[in-house]
């Protein structure tokens, strides 16, 4: 994935800008110092949606269920969206 890279001075002097780019386009910046990297500058939904998926790659649980629905997927054990409202109907958690 692409970054802009800048300095912190030049972080700095644009913050307001860089924090309405990461919010509104998604962008992400690196910020150096002295010639390294030092920090990165991303939107707070990007960052939400970053924890969450290391939540979810983190929890063993969740991956082995999340694994098995794909083989079923594979295998072809599914049901329709209308057989699901059947069934839903059926078990009183929807409305006919």
């Amino acid at each position: 994935m692409y970054m802009t890279t800048l300095s912190v001075a030049d972080a700095r002097a644009n913050f307001s800008k860089l924090v309405e780019s990461a919010s509104m386009t998604h962008e992400r910046f690196e910020v150096t110092r002295n010639g390294s990297r030092s920090a990165v500058l991303l939107g707070a939904d990007d960052y939400d949606s970053l924890v969450e998926t290391v939540a979810v790659l983190s929890d063993s649980e969740l991956m082995r269920d999340i694994r098995q629905g794909l083989d079923d997927l594979a295998a072809g054990d599914s049901v329709s969206s209308d057989e699901m409202r059947a069934i839903m109907v059926e078990a009183g958690r929807a409305d006919r």
